[in-house]
């Protein structure tokens, strides 16, 4: 069974497949090199502006004395520092500047700060650096307000979109939940790997639809890698060929996506660094729940991004297996993209039953209530992803005794 499977890989990883790879390779690199040098500038040591790739670097540089743990001490620091900078006078002078690709070393810091004033509202912007608050007297009304900013917008976020509203049973145990969120937060400069997370996911559909090309031939009659009479002669031979198949297949998904993603990787940690691991998954995703750092957070996005990755391979299969035509297969396989894409476009909860959502910053910020215990999404997107696998692989079977080439 082993060399069979191997011998169905090697059949996947063929010309359209390697082109395929090699061509997301380049337009990762392509696409990060060209909107990252015209968009982005940063405020350097000096007080110059520096334009363009060699922004992220200067921004690493210059953000090391922030580098810190976010208690009292710290902010009442940080304020000093802000009060006196250039940044601070630069910001205030040019309105456009943290709007249209700026970047100053206290947008980490100031961020997280300004997003307990403004919370649900809370955007990129030269006001929404400012210090001039009140309940930064100390670091314990700091995180009041902050916690009560996280309150407010889950609490906004599920009675405008939510299928199933809150009971009032249920928000105690979301301020619990909330109260147990672990402080002060760890600060680092993490530009790096905010780049990664953000190419990442305007990225994936398009790994989507490779996956449809590479895959659409697994089953299919028309296709050099597909079916024939040979394999179709012998029960057994069907039975053993066509689960190779399905392990092969998915095998490739992940082989793929590791690659797919070491090369994002590779591009971002190479012009911005990948600095920041540590840091609080709060200074990031401002509503998250979870006592996680960036790269524990990271690791769960890649984690979901795989499992909706083989949800996608297993449906590509799945309608091979039945159309029995590569190219239709295909066809229908973008259009399935396209759908999944401007479902997930919308406002609505049901868009969490989408495999595209499985890479999204709803994993770490979103959750359902069972009872009164709060389930995490990236657990629902796992679940969501094995019970479609499922489904796919049990029809899929079905297929096998009635597949016929006429």
């Amino acid at each position: 069974m082993k060399d069979l499977i191997r011998f169905e890989y090697k059949k996947m990883c063929n010309g359209i497949s390697i082109v395929s790879l090699v061509a997301l390779s380049i337009l990762t690199v392509l696409f990060a090199i060209v909107t990252l040098n015209l968009q982005y500038r940063t405020i350097d040591s000096d007080g110059n502006v520096v334009n363009g790739l060699a922004s992220f670097r200067a921004l690493k540089e210059v953000s090391e004395d922030l580098e810190g743990v976010l208690d009292g001490k710290y902010i009442r620091g940080l304020i000093e520092k802000y009060d006196s900078s250039y940044d601070k006078a630069y910001l205030a002078e040019n309105r456009g500047f943290l709007g249209t690709g700026g970047m100053t070393k206290y947008i980490v810091s100031n961020y997280v700060i300004n997003y307990a004033y403004y919370g649900l509202y809370m955007s990129n912007g030269n006001e929404k650096v400012g210090l001039d608050y009140d309940f930064l007297d100390s670091e314990e009304s700091f995180y009041q307000k902050y916690r009560e900013a996280v309150l407010e917008q889950l609490l906004y976020v599920n009675a405008e979109n939510g299928l199933f509203p809150h009971s009032e049973e249920q928000i105690p145990v979301l301020e619990q939940k909330i109260q147990n969120i672990k402080t002060p937060f760890q600060i680092a400069y993490h530009m790096g790997w905010a780049n990664v997370f953000g190419y990442f996911g305007m990225e994936y559909p398009v790994f989507f639809i490779i996956l449809a090309f590479c895959l659409s031939g697994c089953y299919a009659k028309d296709s050099t890698n597909g079916m024939d009479e040979l394999i179709l002669s012998s029960i057994c031979g069907r039975k053993r060929d066509m689960q190779a198949r399905w392990i092969a297949g998915n095998l490739f998904t992940v082989v793929f996506y590791m690659i797919y993603v070491l090369v994002l990787i590779a591009v971002h940690g190479g012009n911005a660094s990948l600095h920041g691991l540590g840091a609080s998954a709060q200074t990031f995703w401002f509503e998250c729940l979870h006592n996680f750092s960036v790269g524990t957070a990271l690791l769960i996005v890649f984690f979901g991004g795989l499992a909706g990755a083989l949800v996608m391979a297993n449906l590509v299969m799945l309608l091979s297996i039945k159309l029995k035509n590569a190219k239709l297969t295909t066809v229908f396989g973008i259009i399935a993209v396209v759908l999944m894409f401007r479902q997930a476009s919308t406002y609505s909860q049901i868009k969490m039953l989408n495999p595209l959502q499985f890479k999204e910053s709803a994993l770490l910020t979103d959750f359902l209530f069972v009872g009164n215990a709060i389930v995490p999404y990236f657990v629902i997107a796992l679940l969501l992803s094995a019970a479609y696998i499922t489904v796919c692989w049990l029809v899929l079977r079905l297929s096998y005794k009635k597949y016929r080439l006429n």
